[in-house]
């Protein structure tokens, strides 16, 4: 993903239907526009999402999408097998450069209209192929911008007959989310960040099951949670022969977890060359220290360099 200049207009912040959603479900919409391309597609890859507009946070990014889509803000949908977003009334809101690169995220594919669909209800685009920029507002889309103004008699809607509500019908409360313990907050972000590493270097996602499940949680607990995720992510960058044949296998990361951590806070990556020059010079400093040592010991009282 690359993140792009975006507008944001103050009807954003008035819109009613935004007001039912929360504070980080608005801000993850704003920050969908600087992800999304020309067309305000972007891949439907929630932990994508969470590492570019929400690395330090702990939220729910699939949660967050699901309300924004039941909204209609978004529309999330499957084309030629990838997994995409479509930001609503894109066109109305934002005026990509001309010299943005063109979507390389297929479109949404809609069913044929039926045979009785006559007219469009949709509003005719402007000269240049967008709508106009309005204010963000969904009042266009209420549904009584669907009823028409008049009926005739035939077409007045028939009396609906007052009916007696049941009494044995059961209301179902939905069952109250689980509160995530540290561990597995931590154990989250972790995942997230070696799987995003991950993707960007190799292009597919990495594999979790137990076994992978157990290494994540073994990690954490030996580097913190602070540092684990930070540390797992710059693991994967490392080209080292030894970790690239292994595909940068989470197992090695654990297996040499410190020594990692170590390479991670100086800044510095160990590979075989750099590992046989630091060997090589430190080869140099001992030989160096024993002969002055012979000298001092031997024949060297003389030489005032070595005192």
């Amino acid at each position: 993903m690359m993140a792009r200049s975006r507008n944001i207009k103050p009807g954003f912040f008035s819109n009613e239907h935004l007001a039912e959603l929360d504070f980080a479900t608005r801000l993850l919409f704003i920050g969908m526009w600087t992800e999304a391309d020309r067309e305000g597609r972007l891949e439907d890859r929630p932990r994508r999402l969470k590492m570019a507009l929400f690395p330090a946070d702990n939220v729910d990014i699939e949660f967050m999408l699901n309300g924004l889509e039941s909204y209609g803000f978004i529309r999330r949908y499957m084309a030629e097998g990838v997994r995409a977003i479509q930001i609503v009334s894109w066109a109305k809101h934002q005026n990509p450069h001309v010299k943005e690169a063109k979507s390389t995220i297929p479109a949404e594919v809609f069913e044929a209209e039926p045979d009785w669909y006559e007219e469009s209800t949709v509003q005719a685009p402007c000269e240049n192929s967008s709508f106009p920029a309005d204010s963000l507002s969904l009042d266009s889309l209420s549904s009584d911008s669907l009823i028409p103004d008049s009926l005739t008699q035939d077409q007045k809607p028939l009396p609906v007959a007052n009916a007696q509500a049941a009494t044995n019908v059961k209301v179902l409360k939905p069952r109250a989310a689980k509160e995530k313990t540290p561990a597995q907050i931590a154990n989250a972000a972790t995942w997230d960040g070696y799987t995003i590493a991950y993707l960007e270097r190799y292009g597919v996602e990495p594999v979790r099951n137990a076994k992978v499940n157990a290494q994540v949680a073994q990690l954490v607990q030996r580097l913190g949670a602070e540092e684990a995720p930070q540390v797992a992510m710059f693991y994967v960058t490392i080209n080292d022969s030894f970790f690239i044949r292994a595909s940068h296998d989470l197992g090695l990361l654990v297996a040499r977890a410190e020594g990692i951590r170590t390479q991670w806070l100086t800044g510095r990556q160990v590979n075989a060359v750099t590992a046989r020059q630091m060997e090589n010079t430190q080869a140099n400093i001992n030989a160096a220290q024993q002969a002055a040592s012979a000298i001092r010991n031997g024949g060297g009282r003389g030489n005032a360099f070595i005192r």
